[in-house]
């Protein structure tokens, strides 16, 4: 029995039929294939699935690769050049064979012109009719790649600003505002707000109470006019700190030309804004002290053009208010110029110094009018040493030179006093051997020792008139004519107060030429010149040292006379006095010739010394200039104008006669007074002692220590040069704490802490019975 339904047979037609049918439904099909095949925007390969060599290329490939087809049909994919980095062809088959898949994201492959070129490779097996074949695609990358490296280098630029980076929608910019859609690193940092609590926000929410309202205003503005502005806004940060921002803020289109969003970068300013209100305070209150000094001050830049002058530059000088209001500061200096007793030299002064911009100057000018200002120059300096320009300063000193001219006398009376004591003290060694002398006389009959004794005499009578005839020059003061004066003879009496009256432990230096030129000028002011710088040389010195005296004979040139504008070029007498003292640092430096400035202790010291040296040197027409450095010593230079020729006639000068003779029982006489040590040699002599002598503390250190066992007494000065009488006394007494000493001095000072003292001048009575008090207590 039949199935039930209706039986469907089939003829041999019917198959025929159907066999056309699929036939031809292959052929389309492998058509549509062949067609896209060979239009694929991709690169295709076709393998054999068991042996993996190339059946097929796409024209696409040939083009990307640059092979031909003959090149690469038949040939395996590890068998051309581009695919050498790929996995052996038989690893890639098995990979295949097992999963059916195969895949390379990023591929690099070189091409036959050896270009580099990025690939994504696909390779997967499938079934073509009764067969298995691999189809590889192979897709261009390389664009894309570096699409990709570029945007990843953006935002790694984008985040490592130093700068906000903003992004903001263009709308709504009504309430709530535009959202906030990016933000970078530098914006966490600065606001200390997250990426994550920012996102989707308003930057409306960063505003707060002294965000200008105004600035506000004019960024919504721009904002809805779709235009780029740049502003400056204080915001607020998560902690409240406020921070200024310099906002650059540019709006962004799309294709289309529709304004999408705003980007921003936003400068954090907080510290700039900060520096500028210090900077403005410091402008106010610097201009505030010029506009306040009572000296002219004028300040340049580097090009010559004013930048700052006060109210007080235009009324010394009575500027026109016409210049004083240019910029330009031509006709302004022609006017100052104008003014000066010397214009010549104040014009190439200023040109010096603005040739030379690292000088300093300070010099004096004297006007038409009678006035004399004191001009001081110097560079305007930055913290790095950058130069900005100059600064121009003149005060009025034409009271305080009337000053100065009427305490030149009290100045004098002062260097007297200062002396007084030291010459006090050389007196009375001049009277010693005097007083000695006499008496010594009356117990001799000897003719040719009498004439002796009576040189001697004649010798310390001639010095004494001698100091006091130099004391009797110097009260003289300033009145009289100038005449032609010799710096050597000048310097000569110099040497004899210095040697009568500075301390012993100073060394004196002279160097002074047979040949020195001669100048026009008052002997007496010079004389008080040179006797100040000494004194303050001595002053220096406290514990000793040397006191250098030099001369010289120059020649200044312009350039050099420049720099000075009371100073010439020409033929000048150098004069160098330098000490191994204490020195002065820079601040004191610039105050010295100061009238009343004084380092010195109360009643040590007027102030007026070195303002005195500064108003004789300038009434010459010289100049004087000091180098110092704090422990190593002072240099004074001084240039006096030197006469064309000379008519002086060198007078003789009268020779020291010193008898250093000895006489006495053992007795060592230490005294650097030549005339003393023969005098009470020769009565110690005359009296039946034995005499050893010693010119300093240290020969008579050394004596002692030689003959201790011989000598009974020490006769020892106090004031010596080396080695002084008190640091004798204590050396000797180390040697023998029994030794005896009588003391003498020509003040009433320390006597060293010996029991025995004899003021100067003393007789020899008295000093024979002081010894024979001394020795009879044996």
């Amino acid at each position: 029995m039949e199935p039930h339904g209706t039986r469907i047979r089939t003829t041999p037609n019917d198959l025929q039929r159907e066999n056309a049918t699929g036939n031809e439904a292959l052929r389309v099909s492998e058509l549509s294939y062949r067609r896209l095949f060979e239009a694929a925007k991709d690169g295709i390969l076709i393998l054999d699935v068991e042996t993996g060599r190339i059946n097929d290329v796409n024209p696409f490939l040939f083009k990307l690769l640059g092979f031909s087809h003959s090149e690469m049909v038949g040939k395996t994919v590890g068998e051309l050049s581009p695919f050498k980095d790929i996995e052996s062809n038989q690893a890639m088959l098995e990979r295949l064979q097992q999963h059916g898949y195969v895949r390379y994201e990023d591929l690099p492959l070189e091409t036959k012109d050896g270009r580099h070129i990025a690939v994504e490779f696909v390779s997967n097996v499938y079934q073509a009719g009764s067969e298995k074949v691999i189809q590889c695609s192979i897709r261009d990358i390389t664009d894309r790649k570096k699409s990709e490296q570029w945007q990843a280098l953006l935002n790694t630029c984008v985040s490592n600003l130093n700068d906000i980076f903003i992004v903001i929608e263009a709308d709504p910019l009504d309430e709530p505002g535009p959202r906030i859609v990016f933000v970078n690193e530098a914006f966490e940092r600065i606001t200390g707000y997250t990426s994550a609590e920012t996102l989707g926000r308003s930057p409306r929410f960063l505003n707060g109470e002294r965000t200008d309202p105004l600035i506000l205003k004019e960024i919504h503005q721009a904002m809805r006019d779709r235009q780029p502005i740049r502003r400056q806004i204080i915001n607020y940060g998560k902690d409240g700190t406020e921070y200024w921002l310099d906002i650059d803020l540019v709006p962004i289109f799309d294709g289309t030309g529709r304004c999408t969003h705003f980007s921003a970068i936003e400068r954090d300013i907080t510290e700039g804004k900060r520096n500028e209100a210090q900077l403005l305070w410091k402008t106010a209150f610097f201009e505030a002290q010029v506009n306040s000094s009572l000296d002219g001050i004028v300040i340049v830049d580097s090009e010559g053009t004013i930048i700052l002058q006060n109210q007080q530059m235009i009324d010394l000088w009575n500027i026109p208010q016409e210049f004083a209001d240019e910029v330009d500061n031509r006709r302004r200096l022609d006017w100052v110029t104008s003014q000066v007793k010397n214009p010549r030299q104040f014009a190439e002064s200023v040109a010096y110094l603005s040739a030379h911009p690292d000088e300093i100057s300070r010099d004096e000018l004297e006007l038409n009018n009678g006035k004399v200002f004191d001009r001081y120059s110097a560079p305007v300096r930055g913290k790095e040493g950058d130069r900005y320009g100059r600064i121009w300063a003149y005060r009025d000193i034409t009271e305080r030179k009337k000053l100065e001219h009427q305490f030149l006398r009290a100045q004098r009376m002062e260097s007297i006093g200062t002396l007084a004591g030291g010459i006090a003290h050389d007196l009375n060694n001049i009277l010693a051997p005097i007083m000695l002398s006499i008496d010594t006389l009356k117990f001799t009959s000897d003719e040719k020792d009498r004439k002796d004794i009576l040189e001697t005499i004649e010798v310390s009578a001639k010095r004494g008139a001698d100091i006091v005839r130099q004391v009797l020059s110097f009260a003289r003061g300033l009145e009289g004519q100038r005449i032609e004066v010799q710096p050597k003879h000048l310097l000569k009496d110099l040497e004899s107060i210095i040697k009568d009256t500075f301390p012993k432990d100073i060394r004196l230096l002279f160097s002074v030429p047979n040949d020195t030129w001669t100048i026009l000028g008052d002997p007496t002011q010079i004389h008080q010149i040179l006797l100040n710088l000494c004194v303050n040389a001595r002053d220096a010195m406290p514990n000793g040292g040397s006191l250098t005296i030099g001369v010289e004979n120059c020649l200044l040139d312009e350039q050099y006379a420049g720099t000075n504008t009371q100073t010439k070029a020409g033929r000048y007498v150098h004069i160098n006095v330098t000490d191994s003292g204490m020195g002065m640092p820079p601040d004191v430096l610039d105050k010295i010739f100061e009238p009343f400035f004084t380092t010195k202790e109360l009643n040590k010291g007027t102030g007026l010394g070195l303002s005195t040296v500064m108003g004789v040197v300038k009434s010459h027409g010289g100049m004087i200039t000091v180098y110092s450095e704090p422990g190593n010593g002072t240099t004074f230079k001084v240039y006096l104008p030197a006469m064309e020729a000379s008519s002086v006639v060198t007078p003789e000068q009268p020779e020291e006669v010193t008898l250093p003779k000895g006489n006495g029982e053992m007795i060592l006489v230490v005294d650097d007074e030549a005339a003393i040590l023969s005098i009470t040699s020769r009565t110690l002599l005359s009296f039946g002692y034995r005499v050893l002598t010693a010119t300093n503390g240290a020969d008579a250190v050394a004596v002692y220590a030689e003959h201790k066992n011989e000598i009974a007494v020490v006769l020892t000065d106090m004031m010596m040069p080396i080695m002084n009488g008190p640091a004798t006394i204590q050396a000797l007494t180390r040697i023998n704490p029994a030794v005896r000493i009588i003391a003498t001095s020509g003040l009433n000072a320390n006597n060293g802490g010996t029991k025995h003292f004899l003021m100067k001048p003393y007789t020899a009575e008295t000093l024979l019975k002081t010894l024979r008090t001394i020795l009879d207590k044996v």
